[in-house]
């Protein structure tokens, strides 16, 4: 009877542990791409935050722009994020863009390294124009899958920005797929785009390269190529730090 009641035990508790593997998620080679949103999600009650700093040359002109991002997984599935692009002392400005929005992922398999999320953020976008801040909003789509030491991940994303104070409205599609490869310690990367950047449409092309220093730390540095419809080029530079920590 004693070795039944264990063959029972031993039975119930292997049913409980299935949803538990099956639920595991996608960690991915590298927390967060250069030109594309990472498709994995925070764990539950893990915390990402990220800066960097991005110089590009354009037109003669130089423009540095300071991101500072975070991240919070509210579940395994669901995660909140938030980012402003602050400018340096030099720009009066101070201040970009800001955004804040939600990020759900509707496949998130860490047996076979795939997730595909889907979010919408609310977007303050400081207009060309008239230099106030413009509201709108960006839905969009990730995916991210595991190829041995390969990791591949894709962007489409869209900026809307309705017609407001007798502005048109404006879409700014954002397409971007990148690769990584895990080297121990070391991601090289590299990445390429297509968006409207201050209604030009833009191809870019970014090599880069991340290091795990510790499992909680990633930096890296990237070089992305500008390739405007009209012809002109342009090159810049592209930093990353990012600290992840916490989860249940």
């Amino acid at each position: 009877m004693a070795d039944a009641r264990k063959l029972v035990a031993v039975g119930v508790l292997g049913l409980l542990s299935v949803p538990a593997l099956a639920e595991e998620g996608v960690e991915g080679r590298v927390q967060e791409f250069f030109l594309g949103n990472g498709a994995a999600p925070q764990q539950r009650h893990e915390l990402q935050l990220g800066t960097g700093l991005e110089w590009t040359r354009q037109q003669g002109e130089s423009r540095f722009e300071l991101p500072v991002a975070t991240e919070y997984g509210l579940s395994d599935r669901v995660q909140l994020e938030a980012e402003v692009a602050l400018t340096t002392p030099e720009d009066p400005r101070g201040l970009d863009s800001a955004e804040a929005g939600v990020g759900w992922a509707l496949i998130n398999d860490g047996r076979h390294g795939f997730t595909l999320s889907l979010g919408m953020d609310l977007l303050a976008t400081r207009d060309d124009v008239d230099d106030r801040f413009r509201p709108g909003f960006e839905p969009y789509l990730l995916a991210y899958q595991d190829v041995g030491p390969l990791g591949f991940n894709l962007q489409l994303k869209a900026e809307e920005l309705p017609g407001v104070r007798g502005l048109g409205g404006e879409l700014h599609p954002d397409l971007a797929a990148g690769a990584v490869l895990e080297l121990g310690p070391l991601r090289p990367t590299v990445e390429a785009a297509w968006r409207d950047e201050d209604g030009t449409s833009t191809v870019l092309l970014a090599p880069g390269l991340l290091a795990h220093p510790v499992k909680s730390l990633e930096l890296g540095v990237a070089v992305p190529w500008r390739l405007h419809a009209d012809g002109a080029r342009d090159v810049g530079v592209m930093g990353m730090l990012i600290w992840q920590g916490g989860g249940a």
